[in-house]
């Protein structure tokens, strides 16, 4: 059977956006000896429970850190993974659409099948470091290029509860088979990467499967919008804040349950 595409590969919609400011107060640690970036909630909020950190295809930069802070904000003690190897868009240009000189499908085609592995090698070893505990659970997000990485995690092979993703890319059919665990979708009403008819496909994969899921759709919002939002468009930073708070809320309420 053929095994068909539900959100196309990453584009140059995954290009654009805004790159946020603030100082992340979290810290990069070495995790099975890849850069992983650390947030660790205050003792007098931390839940127990650790959530893994899929970024999109800028990799771990400004705008993952005060993500990952603000979930730790909540509670969580987040962990991101640099499947880049430090190669991410953000180290080649701030503005890579009008860059001339980054070769975004030479960049896609190096990492997209090393990424996947190095991902795989570090859940295991956060499994090895975090999960020692039966009280600890695990959650996991995933943005864009992350997005598949969710589903990985919510399969038998996984190690998380419960997952979301937001403006996926890269997802095939086959990874949607995979997911058992309930699984949150933010996404845009039109993503010329996540077209209505397969966002519908999706819905009727996880319902005839009969699994927990959710799907939020924002209109006037693009690809992106959860991570590299323009904050000074008050709608599309209400967008991503109200994604944020989805997340929170879904990761709270079935980690209580399981």
């Amino acid at each position: 059977m053929e095994d068909r595409v539900l959100a196309k590969p990453a584009d140059l919609c995954c290009l654009k956006g805004a790159i946020h400011t603030g100082e992340p107060v979290g810290k990069i640690e070495q995790i099975g000896g890849v850069d992983t970036y650390v947030a660790r909630p205050d003792p007098s909020r931390a839940n127990g429970h650790v959530l893994l950190f899929f970024p999109d295809a800028f990799g771990l930069h400004v705008n993952s850190f005060l993500m990952m802070d603000a979930f730790a904000d909540c509670g969580y003690t987040t962990l991101g993974v640099d499947y880049f190897l430090g190669d991410g868009i953000s180290k080649y240009s701030a503005n890579p659409l009008t860059d001339p000189n980054f070769d975004f499908v030479g960049w896609k085609t190096k990492h997209l099948k090393a990424s996947e592995e190095i991902a795989a090698k570090w859940v295991a070893d956060v499994k090895e470091l975090y999960g020692k505990s039966d009280s600890v659970k695990f959650a996991c997000v995933g943005y864009c290029w992350g997005a598949r990485f969710v589903c990985h995690q919510l399969s038998d092979q996984g190690i998380c509860k419960v997952g979301a993703v937001a403006h996926p890319s890269f997802v095939m059919e086959s990874d949607v088979d995979k997911v058992n665990g309930p699984l949150f979708l933010s996404i845009p009403s039109k993503d010329k990467l996540f077209e209505p008819a397969e966002r519908n496909r999706m819905v009727e994969m996880l319902s005839d499967a009969d699994k927990h899921f959710n799907m939020q759709i924002f209109s006037h919002v693009g690809h992106g919008f959860a991570s590299r939002t323009r904050l000074t468009d008050p709608y599309e930073k209400w967008a991503k804040e109200q994604s944020f708070k989805s997340f929170v809320d879904w990761f709270d309420f079935w980690l209580a349950k399981s």
